[in-house]
């Protein structure tokens, strides 16, 4: 496995877009977990998870585009945030994800440190630099959330 290919992101990328309210999103689950995502576009939420200090989001065999000739995309922007009741979430940074994009076996990494204790989840930002398209889409094979590093 690819360990960490993710970059910092630049400030245009943190300024991408706001945070979409996801009434659908599924309710906290178990903080370890597996899972995949089909059809998303930027401002996707995943499910929620309880943590304390550190989580880590792995993609394995990334694929985005918009299904049409020449509309292939090779990264996607994500965002680690702290879900809290009532004010603006708060986000602890941008990870930008392209090696899982290179292959069904490939890895992209993403690791956040020094977490306040509560709910968090991630949120696509951008997926091919695009922060508002309606036609591209992202799919992931494989998505694991892991927060057992540091807590």
């Amino acid at each position: 496995m690819d360990e960490n290919d993710t970059a910092p992101a630049t400030p245009a990328e943190e300024a991408a877009s706001l945070p979409v309210d996801d009434p659908s999103a599924a309710p906290i689950e178990a903080a370890n977990f597996n899972s995949h995502i089909g059809g998303a576009k930027a401002g996707f939420q995943s499910r929620r998870w309880k943590d304390e200090s550190y989580s880590q989001v792995l993609f394995t065999g990334c694929w985005a585009g918009t299904g049409s000739p020449g509309g292939r995309h090779y990264s996607t922007l994500v965002d680690l945030r702290h879900d809290i009741s009532g004010q603006p979430d708060r986000s602890w940074g941008l990870k930008k994800y392209t090696n899982c994009f290179k292959g069904d076996n490939k890895t992209s990494n993403g690791q956040w440190s020094n977490l306040s204790n509560g709910n968090h989840f991630f949120q696509i930002k951008e997926i091919g630099g695009f922060d508002d398209s309606p036609y591209i889409e992202l799919g992931v094979k494989k998505v694991y959330v892991d927060t057992s590093k540091a807590d």
